[in-house]
């Protein structure tokens, strides 16, 4: 219920600090927020003093639909309370439908990162990567990031196709997070095609909160139908 709820942000001016202390009363009297807590689909409602405008009223309220919010609304049109308050306000109050923002974890931003690296377009993985980013090759032999970017744009290398198959192994500790993956890529290197599942390591770093790749290793490939690295050790 609490993902999928209507909020909204009202807020009032009142027009000096008498029609305030009116505005204050009435919300606190028999028939004011009490009334609206207390309404069918009302989950929670709070109300605020605007810090630089003493005269803002900001009310937060979260309902269990944009139906039963209407609801409650009608309702004090009906029974003459925003006659009152039409007398209290120095202008229309600002009614703002808003939505919860979804913060990603840790976790999910560092498999979005790996999943971004196994896209097909090299480009979409390279904004990750940190300027001083070291990325080794199975035969031992490291890139850094410039020489990285040559050898995807290098019209010799066409990729085909990239894929994630699982993410084997997933470790964050303060600001670093290593992983360990395995892909699938498909590509064409200088005419000859290569269909290879390798293992990755990946070693990142929270910078000015984003998690930047500072190094990567790349396994030597084996044939899809090859049985796939096992990581379970029991």
């Amino acid at each position: 219920m609490g993902t999928h709820s209507y909020r909204v942000c009202a807020v009032f001016t009142l027009k000096d600090q008498d029609s305030k202390n009116r505005f204050i009363t009435f919300c606190n009297g028999d028939n004011g927020l009490s009334i609206a807590r207390a309404f069918d689909g009302c989950l929670s409602l709070d109300m605020y003093e605007g810090n630089e405008d003493p005269n803002k009223i900001v009310i937060w309220q979260r309902w269990e639909s944009k139906e039963k919010q209407e609801a409650y609304i009608k309702f004090r049109h009906d029974d003459g309370s925003f006659d009152l308050l039409k007398e209290l306000v120095a202008c229309p109050p600002e009614i703002t439908p808003i939505k919860e923002m979804v913060m990603k974890t840790d976790e999910e931003k560092v498999k979005q990162v790996v999943e971004d690296m196994c896209n097909v377009d090299y480009k979409v993985g390279m904004k990750h990567m940190h300027d001083d980013c070291v990325f080794i090759r199975p035969s031992g032999n490291p890139l850094d990031k410039k020489g990285w970017e040559e050898m995807m744009s290098n019209t010799d290398v066409k990729v085909e196709s990239s894929k994630l198959v699982s993410i084997n192994k997933l470790s964050i500790c303060g600001c670093c997070a290593y992983v360990c993956y395995t892909q699938h890529g498909k590509f064409n290197y200088k005419g000859t095609e290569n269909n290879d599942v390798a293992v990755f390591t990946s070693v990142m770093k929270k910078v000015n909160g984003k998690w930047m790749l500072v190094q990567g290793q790349r396994s030597t490939g084996r044939q899809p139908s090859d049985s796939l690295p096992n990581f379970k050790f029991d």
